[in-house]
């Protein structure tokens, strides 16, 4: 599957679109994209899960609607999520090692791109199947 068009995207904090948009959004987008049900969004009016100590409401959508997985097992579309300096931050397996992810740390500068595992692994916190 071609991911080229999703890299490069802007960072805008709450936003899910290709003129901005930030790591849950990304999800969101790639996902509604591939026609896949999940939306990440829990009915709350808060625009995205992964506010500062929004931590475990994105963590009870995820146990709700996916299934957790080991990084051993990661197929295109699994959902990571990586930490880098105490930020939690999400992720698309796209295959071969690579995921889909927002820069970090993001900022108005940050874009979307693809990360190579031995960055995020080194990072990760968890996997969740559709």
């Amino acid at each position: 599957m071609n991911v080229t068009k999703y890299i490069g995207i802007p960072y805008k904090y709450g936003e899910d679109g290709y003129g901005g948009t930030d790591c849950l959004g990304l999800c969101r987008l790639f996902y509604q994209e591939h026609q896949w049900k999940q939306t990440f969004r829990d009915g709350k009016p808060q625009g995205t899960l992964e506010d500062k100590g929004q931590g475990f409401r994105l963590a009870r959508y995820l146990t709700k609607h996916f299934t957790r997985i080991e990084q051993k097992d990661l197929q295109y579309g699994d959902i990571l999520i990586f930490n880098v300096l105490g930020d939690p931050h999400l992720g698309i397996y796209i295959e071969n090692g690579d995921i889909l992810a927002m820069q970090v740390p993001c900022n108005e500068m940050s874009r979307s791109m693809i990360y190579h595992k031995r960055f995020w692994q080194r990072a990760f916190v968890g996997a969740y199947r559709r």
